[in-house]
């Protein structure tokens, strides 16, 4: 290395730009024309980003959004037509003050043995005198851009291709760069250098900052001076932290820095002895930097390396970094399903419980902890009505034949009997409660997963609409009007029934007494007259005979009244045995669609939508995949033959 420095040490300043130009002229000249593949391969990803990347209104991270890769694939498509020479970029970053990045760099482009200190000044003054720049460019060729400074340094001559440092002021320094800028250069980069110190910066830390390496060419310079013995463990250790597709092309070196600079320094203010040049190089090779360049050489300045090669291997590596957002992205889309249906699921089954619950609180257990709530309080009922019915003897019903139907009808209306539906008013206000939690269930499962696509406005929307809707609110008469049904049933049909044979049978029972009566009176009448076979003679029939007979009908009639107002009560029984089966019946499928239309209305119809986007993403998710896996396996053949 030091052979190297003091070969272009003598050569002077005069020599630095010719191998530049030559390069540039020679690139200039043999630039083929552009691999019809390769341009395919980049139209192909540019059309797929728009279906698995989200916009950056959408995008949790903007380094993996839509709008981010769009601009940098079409940069790199202008890098592709384009038949100007340009220089080989490389972006280097510090993650802080502390990382060394800024002596990485001047230990790289110093010239330790020249007489004229005034470059090695300039290197080690460029941010001072540019202290109100985020970014600096460093390069051999002259430029008129801002924040360009031209250095002649040997450094540049040792590749092919002229290299272009481009520095990025680190995090915690002012002016900073935001993260997006950050990424965005180290990713349009042609190769970018990440520097960090272990010491300020943790390993975790530096790994899950994952847009710092969007670049496949991307190198990680560690500032620090492990032992030999452990050297090796600590590279595989950060070897396997990085993902398996990222560690592929990443180069981990453990540099020194700082000790490379004391070793300029070094040989700068000593006079140059045998003894200070082997120092110097013992310090410059302990420090490591070498490895930089070595690998930068390996990158950028092949063997037969051209600027047409690099257009290409860029591309490649874009294109590359490209598809690697894109399997990001879509991996975390099937975490963010999974997650979504775990708690879709959740809540399904939180519905089911809340379903079966509600039949077991509202309809399953009486106050009397007896078995079925209806049947109780029904049981309860036919006790007070079965006291009225129970009065209502044939007797007092001949004498209150026009108030049957008023008096069953307050008996099955009475307040006493009225206990179940007491208790489903009570019920419907526990109902409104659990109303509210599932509800309030369901937006705070929008609310956990707020992004797109499970954050559908017209979701929300419908949800909102149901809420507003007047069906919606649970009141007493939601679970209690089958009652109030069960009762006019009762009360219009069979007590109105057993109403009318009550007058039917009154009516007999006084027509057949009438009857008798006139007959036995007739006969009687008879025998007071003098006449042996008194008024019915004609017929046959003797005084003793007619009354008898008149008997016999006044109290078959009345026998014939009582068995058919009896026959009465008991189909009037019959129908409400009948009525309270429906009742149990009514009471179930109300509460069912009481839970179905009011309580769980919302929970279930968002549920519903986040299963029908679910379907729809894993649909999607599965195409994009199957494209992405096409791509990829294009993207490794262009790239085999690259090499």
């Amino acid at each position: 290395m030091l052979l190297c420095r003091v070969k272009y040490a003598r050569a002077g300043r005069r020599r630095v730009s010719c191998p530049i130009s030559r390069s540039l002229a020679h690139s200039l000249n043999n630039s083929p024309v552009q691999r019809p593949e390769l341009l395919t391969l980049l139209h192909k990803t540019t059309s797929l980003l728009p279906r698995a990347l989200p916009t950056k209104e959408h995008a949790k991270d903007l380094t993996e959004s839509l709008n981010f890769w769009n601009q940098i694939l079409l940069d790199e498509y202008k890098d592709l037509v384009s038949q100007e020479p340009r220089q080989a970029r490389i972006a280097v970053f510090g993650l802080n003050q502390w990382s060394d990045a800024i002596d990485l760099v001047t230990s790289l482009l110093e010239e330790p043995l020249l007489s004229d200190q005034s470059l090695n000044a300039k290197i080690r003054s460029r941010w001072t005198a540019n202290s109100g720049q985020s970014r600096l460019s460093l390069s051999s060729l002259p430029c008129k851009k801002d924040a360009h400074i031209h250095i002649s340094s040997s450094f540049f001559q040792q590749f092919s291709i002229p290299p272009q440092f481009i520095e990025i002021s680190s995090q915690n320094s002012v002016p900073s760069a935001s993260d997006l800028e950050i990424s965005n250069l180290l990713s349009r980069a042609d190769v970018s250098i990440v520097v960090f110190n272990p010491i300020t910066n943790p390993i975790s830390s530096v790994i899950n900052k994952r847009y710092l390496f969007q670049n496949p060419n991307t190198i990680l310079a560690v500032t620090a001076a492990p032992s030999k013995s452990i050297l090796q463990d600590m590279e595989t250790y950060l070897s396997k932290s990085f993902p398996e597709a990222m560690r592929k092309k990443l180069k981990i070196l453990f540099v020194d820095p700082s000790r490379a600079l004391e070793a300029n320094m070094a040989l700068v203010s000593s006079s140059q002895t045998a003894i200070a040049v082997q120092r110097y190089q013992d310090d410059y090779n302990g420090s490591r930097v070498s490895l930089i360049t070595e690998a930068l050489k390996d990158i950028i300045s092949p063997s037969g390396f051209t600027i047409s090669t690099l257009r290409h291997q860029t591309a490649l590596a874009h294109i590359q970094a490209a598809l690697s957002a894109c399997q990001a992205v879509l991996n975390k889309a099937k975490t963010e399903i999974d997650s979504v249906a775990v708690d879709v699921c959740t809540l399904k089954a939180r519905l089911e419980e809340a379903k079966v619950r509600a039949q077991f609180e509202v309809l399953d257990r009486s106050p009397d902890a007896e078995r079925d709530a209806v049947v109780v309080g029904m049981k309860h009922a036919a006790e007070d009505i079965r006291r009225v019915m129970d009065r209502l003897t044939w007797w007092r019903m001949i004498w209150r034949v026009d108030e049957i139907s008023h008096l069953v009808a307050q008996a099955v209306l009475r307040p006493g009997g009225g206990e179940l539906e007491q208790q489903l008013v009570f019920q419907t206000g526990r109902l409104t409660v659990l109303q509210d939690e599932i509800t309030n269930s369901m937006f705070a499962l929008l609310a956990a997963h707020s992004y797109f696509p499970f954050n559908s406005s017209i979701l929300k929307n419908s949800l909102h609409q149901i809420m507003a809707s007047p069906s919606f609110h649970v009141t007493p008469q939601s679970l209690t009007h089958p009652i109030d049904t069960r009762r006019s049933q009762v009360i219009q049909h069979s007590t109105m029934r057993l109403h009318l044979i009550a007058q039917r049978a009154t009516l007999g029972m006084g027509g057949g007494v009438a009857a008798g009566a006139t007959i036995g009176w007739a006969g009687w009448l008879g025998w007071l007259a003098g006449h042996g076979e008194g008024l019915l003679g004609a017929v046959g029939l003797d005084s003793a005979t007619a009354i008898g007979i008149g008997l016999l009908i006044a109290i078959s009639s009345i026998r014939l009244g009582v068995g058919q107002w009896e026959r009465a009560k008991r189909r009037w029984w019959e129908d409400w045995e009948r009525i309270v089966d429906g009742l149990g019946r009514d009471l179930r499928v109300t509460l069912n669609q009481t839970m179905e239309k009011k309580v769980l209305v919302v929970a279930e119809t968002g549920c519903e939508g986040l299963s029908n986007i679910l379907t729809q993403r894993r649909r999607e998710v599965e195409e994009i995949e199957e494209e992405l896996d096409a791509l990829k396996t294009t993207l490794d053949s262009l790239d085999g033959a690259e090499k």
